[in-house]
Formats: C-alpha cells, structure tokens, sequence
C-alpha cells in the first residue's frame, strides 16, 4: 500500500505542477509563434496533404453520422480525405453503418472494415497500416469538426515542419489544459514509420492519445495549434451520450489495468521518443 503524503509533500506536488503548467503554457506559446514566424518570413509553401481518419467504432452507427456530417459541413477539399472505419463482426449496427456508407461514397472515401480484434490499440494499428494519408488522424465517433476549413489550416501547421521529420499536432480538443495533453493528437506518416505503429499494444483501451502525447513532448517534435477545434460529446460528461459501448468500457476495468501499465512503461516511452529524433 502506497503510503499516504504528508502536507509538506502535497504542498511540493501541488508547486511542482504549478510550475509545470507556467513553463509549458509558455513554451508551447512561443513555439508556435516562432514557427510561425519562421514560415512567414521564410516564405514557405504551403503543401497540401491527403488525411486519413482512423475509426474504430461499435454500435454508434447514430454518433457515426452525426461525425460524418460534421465533417462534410466543415472540410474544405473532401477529395483528399479518406475515413477507415471498423466495427466488430457481432456488430448490431451493421446495417446501420453499411447504409450510411452507401449514402455517402460518392461525396468521400470510407474504407469499411468488419474485423475483430482484442484491444483498441491494435484496431487503429490495423486501419494505419491500411491508410494512404500523409497525416493520421485517429479521432472517435462521439467527436465532431467544428472549424470551419480545418483541413487548410492542418496544411499550414504542418507546413511549418520544414524538414518533414516525425512531427505531432495537438488541436483544441476541449482539454482544460491544452499545453499538457491533447485527446485527439494528428501525426504525420514520418513519425508512423519511424515508430511503426499509432497507438501502443501495451494497453488494453485506453492511453493512445496520451502515449502519442508523452512521445512528441519528451521527443520536442509537436506543435500545439488552438485555430483547429473540434469537440467531444463524451459520456463521461454528458447523460445522453452514454450508451451500451460506454458501459462495457466502464464495466471492463480495463482502465485500472492500463493506469498501472502506464506507470510501468515509462521507460519504453522514454525509449521510443528517441526514434522520432
């Protein structure tokens, strides 16, 4: 049993992360404006690029198109998206999501996968393996777009990358402390292959975005943009999205067994933040 800390001790946690937060703000603050600037005066081109979406998903084909038509509501060019969703053999909403697809393959791409696989980890793993992007964007089906032309401006940040090296762009996901973590982290192809995977099969659902987070701050290979938001209706927080799928996650305890995994692989993180260098 952990023993419990005295007041001196939270006292020093509580100044710790106090000061943890001051640098961070600041630093991801000056980043972008020196970036920023750089690209400007430098004159840089803007490249554009292709954008794969990963989705795995189960009986939500309702928060599926609700997605969907936030995106068609809001992206520019809908010729270089691609989405690669995948749902479970023994999913009920099979039809539900076939349909949607129908309705909606001649105005964008969707690769529809029916497979079943153990973790959430490996379901991204096997759309990103199967994706043509230049730039990965796992995102989830309770997410919506709500910027407007948000792919041009994924173009400009990520043009700001000059070299193309393995590179990670946080959005404004909502978070309360957008310099710490971001929910929906979007990488470029560099850094998938540097790593070879998206998400890490070390946990049983949990934690992808905050490997994928902890990875581009140890490695200094991210840029925190806040002119590209998008928005969560998660069930934690909101009643009327819970549902069967959320439950089951609850139910599971998967995430007690991921918070300790998490402790115990600080070390490999430490690790493979140096392969993006």
């Amino acid at each position: 049993m952990r023993a419990k800390r005295t007041i001196v001790q939270k006292i020093v946690k509580e100044f710790n992360k106090g000061l943890r937060r001051i640098y961070y703000y600041n630093y991801t603050k000056i980043k972008y404006f020196y970036l920023s600037a750089k690209f400007f005066f430098l004159n840089k081109k803007i490249t554009n690029h292709n954008i794969s979406l990963l989705l795995p998903t189960r009986e939500r084909s309702d928060k599926f198109n609700r997605m969907l038509e936030s995106l068609k509501n809001t992206c520019h060019d809908l010729s270089r998206i691609e989405i690669l969703i995948l749902i479970d053999t023994d999913d009920k909403n099979f039809h539900d999501y076939e349909k949607i697809i129908n309705d909606n393959k001649s105005k964008i791409k969707i690769n529809f996968f029916v497979k079943d696989f153990k973790t959430h980890a490996i379901r991204n793993n096997f759309l990103a393996n199967n994706c043509s992007g230049d730039l990965l964007f796992p995102i989830n089906d309770d997410m919506v777009f709500v910027s407007k032309n948000w792919d041009l401006q994924l173009d400009t940040e990520f043009s700001k990358n000059f070299n193309n090296k393995p590179f990670c762009l946080w959005i404004d996901a909502g978070n309360r402390y957008k310099y710490f973590h971001c929910d929906f982290p979007i990488v470029n192809r560099n850094w998938y292959k540097r790593l070879g995977y998206i998400g890490s099969e070390y946990f049983n659902f949990w934690y992808l975005d905050s490997w994928i987070c902890e990875l581009s701050r140890r490695s200094n290979t991210f840029l925190l943009s806040y002119k590209i938001i998008v928005k969560q209706f998660s069930a934690h927080s909101n009643e009327n999205e819970v549902d069967n799928t959320h439950l089951k996650n609850i139910r599971s305890g998967d995430q007690a067994k991921d918070d300790i995994i998490w402790l115990e692989t600080q070390n490999k993180r430490i690790m493979e933040a140096k392969k993006l260098l």
